[in-house]
């Protein structure tokens, strides 16, 4: 069984997410879970179920802020941290062979100082069934 993590505080991306998951896939795993994390507090300690895939966005709440999102959109946005990315090297020690995917939608200069996931994409809706594709295509002819 493939285990994958999808860390995104965001409603709409995380749905293309796990609607890229759930449609790419299977072309490659019969069997696969997916949890998910949305904040950085919640990814950290699920770090430790040694999943197999990450799927991890870089701005995000520190903490679980419920349903904020929805009903201050604005506060929402306050509560982001640029913390996901710093998340990769505690992941790489646990499980070395966990492939994890950035989403962040950060450019590669704002990007720099912090550790490189082994790939990235989109989590635009569409894009993000292309590119999850073309990533497990990869993995699995190496």
């Amino acid at each position: 069984m493939v285990k994958i993590l999808i860390v995104e505080d965001q409603s709409g991306p995380l749905e293309a997410l796990e609607f890229a998951v759930k449609t790419i896939f299977p072309a490659y795993s019969t069997e696969f879970h997916y949890d998910t994390a949305r904040c950085c507090e919640d990814a950290q300690k699920m770090i430790s179920n040694r999943y197999d895939l990450i799927l991890l966005d870089h701005q995000m709440p520190i903490r679980n802020v419920g349903n904020l999102e929805d009903t201050d959109f604005d506060s929402f946005t306050r509560s982001l941290r640029p913390v996901g990315y710093s998340l990769i090297n505690g992941i790489k020690e646990q499980n070395p062979q966990t492939v994890v995917i950035g989403t962040s939608s950060l450019s590669a200069s704002e990007l720099r100082n912090h550790p490189a996931p082994d790939y990235v994409m989109s989590k635009m809706w569409n894009e993000s069934e292309r590119d999850l594709d073309r990533i497990l295509s990869e993995i699995s002819t190496k």
